[in-house]
């Protein structure tokens, strides 16, 4: 495991959560949903839920405790890149934000690795999420 990266990661994971938990329209707009209302509400929700996950990857102990709040890192942005790559309104913003959603992913699941051998389940969260992408540029809701 790369813990200085992880440790790293868990920073920008942290400032970005609290970014949009103050400031919704960070990830609203790039997403284009409403800055206001239950969608700034669900979105505040989102950037606690990243501050919290990016915390721990700071603070917790290096070995098992880091690679489960890495692990809890890469399934909720493969599950950001799945839900945001489906359910967007428009086409281009479902694929922005799987995308970005897939290199939070792929960053964190590669300080899993050591040695250049990605863990299967650091695999199956990138695989996912590629699908997501790719589902985001062909289908129009």
């Amino acid at each position: 495991m790369r813990t200085t990266a992880a440790r790293v990661m868990g920073v920008a994971t942290l400032g970005y959560g609290v970014a949009v938990a103050c400031r919704p329209k960070v990830l609203a707009r790039p997403c284009g949903l409403a800055e206001q209302g239950s969608s700034a509400l669900l979105i505040r929700a989102l950037g606690v839920r990243d501050a919290v996950i990016g915390a721990a990857m700071v603070v917790v102990p290096a070995g098992s405790a880091l690679r489960t709040a890495v692990l809890c890192r890469v399934a909720v942005d493969a599950g950001d890149a799945l839900l945001f790559g489906t359910f967007l309104p428009h086409r281009t913003e479902r694929a922005k934000a799987a995308s970005a959603a897939l290199a939070w992913a792929a960053l964190c699941g590669w300080t899993l690795t050591g040695g250049g051998v990605p863990a299967p389940l650091v695999q199956d969260a990138a695989n996912v999420a590629v699908r997501a992408a790719q589902a985001a540029t062909r289908a129009e809701l």
